[in-house]
């Protein structure tokens, strides 16, 4: 038997019988042969599920070397029928049941892709890919009101538009949706609000994209959507995307950010009258102030990163962006988070009605009732890196960082080194390059034109490592990292789990490497945790440190807030010395 990926995940009667069926129609169209894979790969994208294991134990068909054979015996019922119909019309015979079965078929079509979708089904796909769904209306049938699109198929019957299936199945090759895309196109597509906790790199602009992209007016020469993202790097990764797929149904889009001229952002918003708006909160205001941008038809609001543009500074200004675009009762909004603290569920309150909240990554916690009561929201790293933590001292960092390269990079992967401060990741490039690598950067003191060039070289591999401040933590895409490099600590646990998250995206595995100084311990406790969470191997020298957990007051940013349980500090006692 050819080797192919199997699957140990039962299939249903129903999910047999539609293998059986399709296997058999692209079987006669190839004359009865075609290599294993090749057929894998047809019903996967046709059935929206892995059919390796039903060739395993078939004895339908014949599976060798050579291809995948219907064995002579075995005719199908449907077969026979269609030859049996073909016949009747044929020769004129054909009955008014014919007739009226050919209709009524017709008339199921779309309850067809989502057959083999039972209320069984849903949960082994929610509970493997960690979807826990809750209403914000405490509504118990969530669950089942919103089954997930796990197929393209599916997703068309949501209400995708085809053209947009179509280019995710036949020109970017696009298996099946992700997790957070299956899950939110059908509730979106509804009309529905949404709050998607999710990791970054988990597709989760395309998960807020199409829904709208499917909805919006093209004829319309006004603003209808508006997407705000805390970067502007994460804002241009969004706006290729949507710049991308809006071309495909006739949807214009730009993008707004500073450093750069606001003149010709202006000119262009008025030359060609986009739909689709991507922008920071900063600059966004600016043009706002200036009145050079009109919000009052956005009837799509995206709030991408929410809690890293308030960890920024953004809330005022979010707030005065929310109140140039239509009220919330006449528009869809939808917040991506990848943390869900009591600022963004205030936030949420506030600007989204009666949002679905849908959690990517974390397990369901289940009542005696058998129904979710909540969510297990621990922080977690992605189990798909591998991390390795190395206690060092300050002074032996620069000749590790530059062992480890030689030891991680083969001059062409890409490799991505955590700096904490802007001088620091500047003196980090520089000493790189001396050393010999290719190597680039991205800070704050960076002018945007550097910024963007250092990142487009790290993605095409002619600068394959990049070092960066935690600007570059959150939200960026750049799918084919295999290692990241810690050379300081973050200031926060959360940081961390974000940082060595740029590894191990879609599916791949990862590696990360973290340097963890004395001045760290504070950390130790919570890194033990995240580590022991992921299942990887705790270093003696981190343990030594002890595992306590330093209690979280501020809800923002670590353990800043009024000590004893609110009340002033006590007065110092004043030491006289005789």
């Amino acid at each position: 038997m050819t080797s192919t990926a199997v699957t140990n995940s039962p299939l249903s009667a129903e999910q047999s019988k539609a293998i059986k069926k399709q296997a058999s129609k692209y079987l006669t169209k190839k004359d009865g042969n075609m290599k294993l894979a090749k057929l894998l790969s047809k019903l996967q994208k046709k059935l929206g599920y892995d059919c390796a294991s039903f060739f395993q134990s078939t004895t339908l068909f014949e599976v060798s070397a050579d291809g995948v054979y219907v064995k002579e015996h075995i005719v199908s019922d449907d077969s026979v029928g269609s030859a049996d119909k073909k016949r009747k019309r044929d020769d004129g015979t054909a009955s008014a049941a014919d007739v009226g079965g050919k209709k009524e078929k017709k008339s199921k079509k779309s309850k067809a892709a989502n057959a083999g979708n039972s209320n069984m089904d849903v949960d082994a796909w929610r509970k493997e890919n960690k979807i826990v769904l809750e209403s914000a209306n405490k509504d118990s049938s969530i669950s089942k009101k919103y089954p997930p699109a796990m197929s393209f198929i599916q997703a068309s019957e949501a209400g995708i538009t085809k053209a947009l299936v179509d280019y995710c199945t036949e020109t970017k090759k696009f298996i099946k949706p992700s997790p957070i895309q299956a899950q939110c196109w059908p509730i979106l597509a509804k009309g529905e609000d949404v709050v998607g906790i999710a990791e970054t790199g988990s597709g989760k602009t395309l998960a807020f994209a199409v829904p709208a992209l499917s909805t919006l007016n093209a004829k319309m020469k006004k603003a209808q959507m508006l997407v705000l993202a805390p970067t502007r790097e994460l804002a241009m990764q969004s706006h290729e995307v949507l710049h991308e797929f809006g071309a495909l149904v006739g949807i214009k889009s730009i993008v707004i950010y500073g450093g750069v001229s606001k003149h010709d952002q202006i000119r262009k918003i008025k030359r060609d009258g986009p739909q689709c708006i991507i922008a920071t909160p900063g600059r966004l205001v600016d043009l706002l102030q200036e009145q050079s941008v009109d919000l009052s038809s956005i009837s799509h609001l995206v709030l991408d990163e929410a809690d890293r543009m308030l960890d920024m500074g953004f809330e005022m200004d979010v707030r005065r962006i929310i109140g140039k675009c239509m009220p919330k009762e006449k528009r869809q909004t939808a917040m991506f988070s990848a943390t869900w603290p009591a600022v963004i569920q205030e936030l949420a309150a506030e600007f989204l009605v009666d949002p679905i909240r849908v959690y990517v990554g974390f397990e369901a916690i289940i009542d005696e009732n058998g129904d979710t009561s909540g969510i297990n929201d621990s922080l977690s790293a992605n189990k798909r890196v591998k991390q390795t933590v190395e206690v060092i001292e300050d002074r032996a960092r620069g000749s590790r960082l530059n062992e480890l390269l030689r030891k991680y990079h083969d001059g062409k992967n890409l490799v991505l080194v955590f700096a904490l401060y802007k001088k620091e990741a500047q003196r980090l490039e520089d000493n790189l390059k001396r050393s010999g690598f290719k190597c680039c950067s991205i800070h704050g003191d960076k002018n945007q034109e550097s910024r963007t060039r250092a990142l487009s070289e790290f993605k095409n591999g002619s600068c394959p490592i990049l070092v960066a401040t935690d600007v570059a933590a959150r939200g960026l895409d750049i799918p084919n990292v295999e290692v990241v490099i810690n050379y300081t600590f973050p200031l926060t646990i959360e940081d961390y789990v974000h940082r060595i998250g740029r590894t191990g995206r879609a599916g791949k595995t990862g590696r990360s490497h973290t340097f963890f100084q004395p001045g760290d311990k504070s950390h130790a406790g919570e890194l033990q945790q995240v580590m022991r969470q992921a299942g990887q191997p705790i270093p003696e020298k981190l343990m030594a440190f002890g595992s306590t957990i330093k209690k979280k007051e501020h809800k923002l940013y670590g353990n800043f807030g009024p000590r004893d349980n609110g009340q002033p500090m006590k007065k110092a006692t004043k030491i006289v010395f005789d």
